[in-house]
């Protein structure tokens, strides 16, 4: 179970590539090789759920210790189930389930990058190309663009 935080500013949302430093390891989950592969790309703020760890509260862990942003304001996590082929398992199926909040920074807010980003930069989701994106989060993002009463 993952928690994606969808920070949103007007049409553009918070995406960010890892770079290849072991704070990911803590922050995320993301060990050495992880975070090489998929530091090519663009992803969704987010992290697997802890255990007995509500989605709400893994939205404000990665908003406070990911992104370092103080003071956000959370939407209520839509849950989606995703069922997939993983490449490192071929001809097996896996289920995910996706809490996707979308967050607001606080007035004033500027953003300042963590040391553990080699980039954080506001990206059109409609516009940025599936192919660069890391980790399957283009799926991710197409799910959160689908239509649904007050997106």
């Amino acid at each position: 179970m993952s928690a994606f935080l969808f920070v949103r500013q007007g049409h553009t949302i918070l995406l960010g590539k890892y770079r290849d430093d072991p704070r990911w390891e803590t922050l995320a989950g993301l060990d050495e090789s992880r975070r090489r592969i998929h530091g090519r790309g663009w992803t969704i703020p987010a992290s697997q759920l802890r255990y007995g760890e509500d989605p709400r509260a893994a939205a404000r862990r990665i908003a406070e210790d990911i992104l370092q942003i103080r003071g956000m304001t959370f939407s209520e996590p839509l849950s989606e189930v995703d069922l997939y082929e993983p490449k490192r398992f071929p001809g097996q199926l896996h289920y995910d389930i996706w809490f996707l909040v979308d967050g607001t920074p606080p007035k004033g807010w500027t953003m300042t990058p963590p040391p553990w980003y080699a980039d954080l930069a506001w990206r059109d989701p409609k516009t940025t190309p599936a192919s660069e994106y890391a980790r399957g989060h283009e799926d991710v993002v197409a799910r959160w663009l689908e239509p649904r009463p007050g997106h």
